[in-house]
Parts: C-alpha cells; structure tokens; sequence
C-alpha cells in the first residue's frame, strides 16, 4: 500500500508524558500512516514501565513497526543474565526504579513479555514508496553495505553515521541514538529546547532523536515522505 505519512518516532527513553504530548499531535492512522519507532524505550527517564506497557499494547497493531536499540539490547542481555552492570551504568537503574511499582510476581511476568518483545522487535526496516527506498534503523549503517548485509553493531551503536560530513547513498536512511543536541552542524551548541529532527544530504540522511532525555530536551517525530516533523511540548515542571 502506498502510505499517507511515513513517521519516524526517536528515542522515548523513559520519557512517557513527554511522548504522549507528541503522540497526541500525530492524529495517527494506522490504515493510512505508518509509524516506525526508531528504539531505546527506556532507561534514563522516570517512566519506563509506563512505556513498556504502551509498546506492548501496540506491538502488534497495523501501522506499527517497534525497532530495537542499543539500550533495549542492553536491557535484553540483563533480563537474561548475560550482562547487567553495563545496562545499570547506562541509565537502566531509573528502570529498575520504575519497576518497583509493581508488585514482584507482576514484575516478573513484565520483564519476561518485555524481553520477548526485545528480541521480536527488527533491527532495520525497509520501505520502498514511489520509487525512493527508506531505511530504518536505530544507529547508523555502513554506507554502500546492502542493508540484509549490514552488521548488527553498526544497526545498534555507531555514532559514525550520524556524524558523518556527508552521505551520498540512494536510501533515504533515518536514524535516533545520537542526540542532535550533541551535534553541531556550524560549531555552535543546540539547547535541547531548540534541537529539531536535522534533514541533511538533501534529504537523504535524518536523525531524529533530538534528546528527549534533557532536560526540556524533546522527543520528535519525522514524516520522512514530506520532511515534515512534529515535537513533545514541554512539561509543565520544564517550564519556566
């Protein structure tokens, strides 16, 4: 089907008020728009359980893709004893705190759906609309590698493509991960309460996550069909 909207939604981290006051904005519908979520649900905001939650319901409805991220990998690996201290030092004891509402049988059940969703969730996407292919993913990509080729660090953590001075490739490629409030396009710095999804490479190249986890930092979400983007408002405790 030929999508009305294709949006990118970057990194909630935690942040589910803020995420609600630009989900709001979409006036999403699934039987004409398609919204892929570009990972990192949690950790580092005070709301990750509610987060989880709103995933989960969602997870399997039409017009949502739910992408992995780095954190979510981390996370992963916790939930299955592999690794925690790497996820705890990363911003998962704010999840973990978040996790303290429910009761611990609950807590269980929770964690253990969680990570089944984790591990379902794509580490890319692909559309391809009137000709122009996208990509998806939550990191970057090794230009020039086919995506069915691309590495699964590179999908999940390189910082390289995002700030990369160019790229010169044919699918339009979308990412999160990298915070545009950490970027710099002319040198100067970007307050989070000014970082807006950056279009560069005349159009071919968007990074959407524009530090929802600041303070007053946003969550955004991208049209990547029309360029157009959407952002959270501020809480009122941001305010001022």
């Amino acid at each position: 089907m030929a999508y009305r909207r294709i949006l990118a939604v970057g990194d909630i981290h935690g942040n589910f008020r803020k995420f609600l006051t630009l989900w709001r904005q979409l006036a999403f519908d699934g039987t004409r728009d398609l919204a892929i979520f570009l990972g990192d649900y949690t950790d580092r905001g005070p709301e990750s359980c509610e987060v989880m939650t709103w995933v989960m319901e969602h997870f399997e409805r039409t017009g949502f893709v739910f992408l992995r991220g780095n954190h979510d990998e981390m996370m992963l690996a916790a939930c299955l004893g592999i690794e925690r201290n790497l996820w705890l030092q990363n911003g998962g004891r704010t999840t973990v705190e978040s996790l303290r509402s429910l009761e611990k049988s609950d807590a269980d059940d929770f964690l253990t759906r969680w990570a089944k969703t984790i591990r379902d969730m794509k580490l890319s996407y692909e559309v391809v609309q009137d000709g122009q292919t996208y990509w998806f993913m939550h990191a970057g990509i090794e230009p020039g590698v086919p995506l069915t080729e691309q590495d699964e660090e590179t999908l999940l953590w390189t910082r390289d493509f995002a700030m990369a001075d160019t790229y010169d490739g044919t699918p339009v490629v979308t990412v999160g991960h990298t915070p545009v409030p950490y970027l710099s396009i002319d040198g100067s710095v970007i307050p989070p309460i000014a970082a807006h999804p950056l279009i560069l490479d005349d159009g071919r190249r968007i990074l959407a996550d524009t530090g929802g986890f600041l303070p007053k930092g946003r969550i955004s979400a991208v049209d990547v069909l029309t360029k157009r983007y959407w952002r959270s408002k501020l809480l009122p405790e941001e305010r001022g």
